[in-house]
């Protein structure tokens, strides 16, 4: 995405339906674009009192449900996280906009559905190798790894070779109950709130930044 589109986004910062239009703008955006920082949002979780925050990949949006999806090793303990407490919070930022966006709702997670096999027939080879890791994300290691099987480190697999990787393979879907927006400015910040019910709009409100 150049400066110039992304200057589109948040040009009126007056207007509330706008402003909710370009936020679901722009992550569709950053789901291909690499330069933009809504690509790599921190998700956070919390379960048993412990709460744990990591950068993911934005993999697809869906707008009209107001849903976005990432996937993530199944053997990851973020996945159990999920499972006890669905609740998570998702954290963006864009430094050329200068632009944050808080995500809140319930995360699902997806293994062996239709949504899991369209996003794992979608990836790319290279998107998908380290699915192929032969340990458990975490697991302690005495040296540094990789975590890649050995003849995979300097190659990308072919799509036949990948199908234990799909046995590793889920997709973490959020479906977004608050979007909290918020413009960073030299004259003054602004920030504005807006709640969903069944991924439509339900309310939007300017908030104190």
């Amino acid at each position: 995405m150049t400066d110039a589109v992304k200057s589109k986004h948040f040009s009126d910062p007056v207007d509330l339906n706008t402003i909710e239009y370009d936020c679901w703008h722009m992550l569709r955006a950053a789901v291909h674009d690499r330069s933009c920082g809504w690509r790599l949002p921190v998700l956070a979780t919390c379960s048993n009192g412990e709460v744990r925050q990591r950068t993911v990949v934005l993999r697809k949006v869906e707008r009209s449900a107001r849903r976005i999806l990432v996937h993530t090793d199944l053997r990851s303990p973020k996945l159990k996280s999920i499972n006890n407490n669905p609740d998570v919070s998702w954290l963006f930022y864009d430094a050329v906009c200068q632009v944050q966006l808080q995500l809140t709702g319930l995360a699902t997670v997806h293994t062996d559905d239709k949504i899991a096999e369209q996003l794992w027939q979608h990836e790319t080879e290279s998107s998908l190798r380290g699915y192929l890791a032969p340990y458990v994300p975490g697991t302690v290691r005495s040296v540094p790894e990789s975590n890649l099987p050995d003849d995979m480190r300097q190659r990308i697999p072919k799509r036949d070779q990948l199908s234990a990787a799909r046995e590793n393979f889920a997709v973490i879907s959020g479906a977004v109950k608050i979007a909290d927006w918020l413009l960073l400015r030299p004259d003054g910040n602004l920030r504005a709130r807006f709640t969903y019910e069944d991924g439509s709009v339900s309310s939007g409100n300017w908030l104190a930044p």
